[in-house]
Order: C-alpha cells, then sequence, then structure tokens
C-alpha cells in the first residue's frame, strides 16, 4: 500500500507552496491572505512558508533546481490572474504525472518499494495513457450530445413532444458500467418561450431514470448508446408506425406501484425480444407515471435527426387535425 501520490502530498506540494508564495511575496508584492487565498491555505501557513530557507526545502527525490524552475513557471500565471483555480490544479497534476511517468517521482518510488523495479512496473505510463484516452472518449460524447441539443434548440416544433417531467437526452461510453458512464443535460430541456432550452452543459453523472434505462437497453445491445424521452400520445404513435419503426409498449398493471424497475426489466427483455435492435420503447404509465416513448440510436446526433424529424411531422398532424 505504497501508492507514489504519497511523494506528492509529502514532498513535492509543500514544498512548491513554500517557492510559489516566496515568489509572490518577494517578486510581486502579494500580501499573505492573499496568497494564502489563492494557495487554499491558511494566512498562517502562509507566514509558516514564507519564514522557511528555501534552499532546504527541495528534499529527495527532487532537487532544488528542479523545484525552483517549476515554482518559476507556476508564478506569474498565477500573479497575472491567467491562471484560474482549476487551471492551476491541472497544472500541478501534469507535473506529478510527468514526474510519475519515469521522472524523479517513479525513480525514487522505486528505491523505496524494491519489487516494482523487479517486476517492471509501468503503471503510471499505464495508467495515464488510459485515463487519456478515457478523456478522449468522453470529450466527444459531450460534444456530441452538445451539437444534438442545438438541433434540438433550433426546432420549435420539438416543444410538443416534451413531457411535463421534461425531457433529457442521454448518451454512454462504449462498455458502460454505471450511471457515471452516461452524459446527460442537468435539469433537463425545459420549455421556454415556445423553445425548448438547455441551461446547463453536458455532463457525466447526472442522469439518473433515463441513464438506467440506456444502460438496460445497453445489456441487450452494446451499440444502442443514446436514448430521449418524449411526450406519448396517439399521435406520437401514427408517426412511429408511418416511418416503420421497431417498437415495444409496456402495458403496465394499474394495481402496480412501482416506477423504474418495471420499465428497466422491460427494457432489456424488449430489446432482446426484437432481436437485439429497438428504435422505441413506449411506456404507456400508470398510477403517477406519465406516458413516455423512449427514443433509441446509435448516438445522440443521430438520435435528434430522428426526433425533430418525427416533431416536425406530429406539428403538421396536429395542425392537420385543429384545422
Amino acid at each position: 500500500m505504497n501508492p507514489p501520490c504519497e511523494l506528492t502530498v509529502r514532498v513535492l506540494l509543500p514544498a512548491l507552496r513554500v517557492m510559489v508564495a516566496k515568489e509572490l511575496s518577494e517578486n510581486y508584492s502579494w500580501t499573505q491572505t492573499r496568497i494564502a487565498r489563492k494557495l487554499g491555505v491558511t494566512q498562517a501557513a502562509v507566514s509558516g512558508y514564507l519564514s522557511q530557507d528555501v534552499a532546504t526545502v527541495a528534499t529527495p527525490p527532487f532537487s532544488f533546481d528542479e523545484l525552483k524552475s517549476i515554482a518559476k513557471g507556476l508564478t506569474p500565471e498565477i500573479a497575472t490572474k491567467r491562471l484560474t483555480h482549476v487551471d492551476l490544479i491541472n497544472n500541478i497534476c501534469q507535473i506529478c504525472l510527468s514526474l510519475r511517468r519515469g521522472g524523479a517521482i517513479c525513480h525514487v518510488h522505486k528505491i523505496k518499494v524494491p519489487e516494482l523495479e523487479v517486476e517492471r512496473c509501468t503503471l503510471c505510463m499505464q495508467l495515464h495513457m488510459s485515463l487519456a484516452d478515457i478523456s478522449d472518449i468522453r470529450r466527444i460524447i459531450l460534444e456530441d450530445l452538445r451539437a444534438a441539443v442545438s438541433l434540438l434548440e433550433s426546432a420549435p416544433e420539438f416543444t410538443e413532444l416534451v413531457p411535463e417531467v421534461f425531457t433529457n437526452i442521454v448518451m454512454a461510453i462504449k462498455e458502460a458500467k454505471g450511471i457515471a458512464d452516461v452524459a446527460g443535460i442537468p435539469g433537463r430541456l425545459v420549455r421556454i418561450r415556445g423553445k425548448v432550452k438547455v441551461l446547463m452543459d453536458p455532463e457525466f453523472g447526472v442522469s439518473s431514470h433515463l441513464a438506467k434505462v440506456l444502460l438496460a437497453v445497453m445489456k441487450a445491445n452494446p451499440n444502442i448508446r443514446s436514448a430521449i424521452n418524449l411526450k406519448y400520445s396517439d399521435s406520437v404513435l401514427k408517426i412511429i408506425k408511418r416511418l416503420n419503426l421497431k417498437y415495444a409498449v409496456l402495458h403496465r398493471d394499474p394495481n402496480y406501484r412501482g416506477k423504474e424497475d418495471q420499465l428497466i426489466a422491460f427494457a432489456e427483455a424488449a430489446v432482446r425480444k426484437g432481436d437485439g435492435w429497438l428504435d422505441v420503447i413506449i411506456d404507456e404509465g400508470g398510477f403517477g407515471i406519465e406516458p413516455n416513448a423512449y427514443f433509441l440510436d446509435e448516438s445522440a446526433t443521430k438520435l435528434v435527426d430522428r426526433v425533430v424529424r418525427i416533431a416536425r411531422m406530429v406539428s403538421v398532424s396536429l395542425k392537420e387535425g385543429r384545422g
């Protein structure tokens, strides 16, 4: 139980805080309170940093010149306000990762835990590559969701299909295991002045109900990675049939008081029964449950292209009916 993070917490961060604090105080005339606020420590801690001899804070595995160079690179960015708190944390993490991938932290870690050298440990390198890959995958999904949402916001007809519980749209990574692997819209899509509007950018782990439905579907077919819930009506069913979409209908027991679990079990079974593919899962609703149609596809943008088309067809159908 000796991860390399211990070296970062016990040696790297304390040394960097001392050096950055001294740089901000001596070269930029920052007060102790201001330095404390930026570094996320107390004013008393900063007072202690400034009283230390900077030459003594660099202890193995780090050299004085190495840490001084890192501190001098960070300080101007902090002083000129080009670094936000998020940027600062990101920079520190990048420095740590670099030192773990064959740098000073990696070298000393193998001295402290000799078995790592014997076992030819490359864990930090592998972990960094895995995290980078996952980050890229998740970024692509978020971009796809943003593009999909933009299409919905530009389609006024879509408001006809927003249920009282509002609409959400989700997309999952491949081999998604849980809600944290599914991205959605925080707060869902809402109706504002005749259009749907998204108040926040998509994020992972923010959808519960719709994410569970999608995860159930993915157990039967991992290629179905996006879902959206729409208001269900006879008009929607007519369009589904007109487009020859493959669908299944959940007829709830009127005396049944459960909500999610029945739909989730039905979703997985229905996709399996439908030879691994369904375009729509219809929940006719029940006690305290609004009827919804859950449209499915391989990506959010592909799904929204179809949904917008359906919304326009429903809108035309409703206008003809009123006329």
